[in-house]
């Protein structure tokens, strides 16, 4: 099998051309900025330059893009973006407006002059399929991809949004029911929505079609440290740049309880209290409201278990009390894990 593996973060996209005939290391693998960097670094070029912007393509991740944008808009400069690409910024297009980029349509956008064109989308297909080119290798029909999405959720707090997602899903399924085939991805993951859009439009234009799947990252990386796990139930940590994440996962995919918080905000605690939360975490002495309440999305205990293994992982993994993952590279635990899905899928 091969596939193109995308586990895209706000600091970088980990790129994994992933073969099952070849070595681990023998294949591709690519470590560059995130879409979202790559995007905020064109902002601040317009906003030196004075010019105006136009935003066309999708819905992708925000974080440096919103700043880049709101400094933009600051230095007198105009944004003019279409619906999908402005839902980047807030699920609340009123919102965007409130920002100051100005929603306009397609045709609105010849009555202006001298805008220049920035494109919004999380996976750049155009780009990989040059480079992938220029080396004589050809994109395979697969394409996993993982991003963080939080939902579509205009009218309720997105941490309380997708944290109440992430329990209808364990109480129904496993770990490996976060993997979605393009075409069964839930219409209020907006972004990944997007995603799989972008990619289906670019094969049309193409003439390719695509066999796509998407994850959120922090499920990706929950299971591929769950290849390194040496007996279960293990209880693995994630400490990502935004999120930590921490489950207690059985070797079937089997949650039996799961927390997701800021790592911003645990930094500030400290390694001792961090300890202590996970410790009273795993007795089943955290509340949804407890993490809520802290800054954090929440916590759900379906069942306490005793783990029998304790992992870490993340670019944050140095804040854990437990061993960190010992993968072959860490930075590409997200792609393992999307690899590792599908197989979970497609054996089941």
């Amino acid at each position: 099998m091969k596939t193109l593996t995308i586990d895209i973060g706000t600091g970088t996209q980990d790129i994994l051309l992933y073969d099952s005939d070849e070595k681990l290391k023998n294949c591709i693998k690519l470590i560059l900025p995130s879409p979202t960097r790559i995007i905020a670094s064109k902002i601040q070029k317009a906003t030196e330059l004075s010019k105006d912007i136009f935003l066309s393509g999708y819905t992708m991740g925000g974080g440096p893009s919103t700043f880049a944008a709101r400094e933009h808009l600051k230095a007198g400069n105009r944004i003019l973006s279409l619906e999908k690409p402005a839902l980047t910024f807030k699920d609340d297009l009123k919102k965007v407006e409130e920002m100051g980029i100005e929603i306009v349509k397609e045709k609105e956008v010849a009555d202006y002059t001298d805008l220049v064109e920035i494109e919004l989308r999380d996976v750049m297909l155009k780009e990989l399929k040059s480079f992938f080119g220029s080396i004589n290798v050809d994109l395979p029909n697969k394409i996993f991809v993982a991003v963080q999405d939080h939902g579509f959720s205009p009218k309720m707090s997105n941490r309380k949004f997708r944290f109440k997602v992430f329990e209808k899903i364990v109480e129904k399924g496993d770990i490996f029911s976060f993997f979605y085939p393009g075409n069964e991805v839930p219409d209020y993951f907006n972004r990944m929505t997007s995603v799989v859009e972008s990619i289906n439009d670019f094969g049309r234009e193409n003439g390719f079609e695509f066999d796509v799947y998407v994850i959120d990252t922090v499920f990706a990386a929950l299971i591929g440290a769950m290849i390194d796990a040496k007996e279960f139930p293990a209880f693995i940590v994630n400490f990502g740049n935004s999120h930590t994440i921490g489950a207690v996962v059985n070797k079937n995919g089997e949650i039996y309880s799961m927390f997701e918080h800021h790592t911003s905000i645990l930094r500030k605690r400290g390694q001792e209290w961090i300890s202590s939360f996970l410790n009273r975490f795993l007795n089943g002495e955290v509340s949804n409201e407890d993490v809520f309440d802290d800054g954090g999305h929440g916590a759900y205990v379906r069942t306490v278990v005793k783990p029998k293994d304790f992992i870490s992982i993340g670019p944050n993994a140095e804040l854990s009390p437990y061993r960190i993952a010992n993968l072959y590279d860490t930075m590409i635990a997200g792609n393992l894990g999307m690899v590792k899905a599908y197989g979970e899928l497609r054996d089941g």
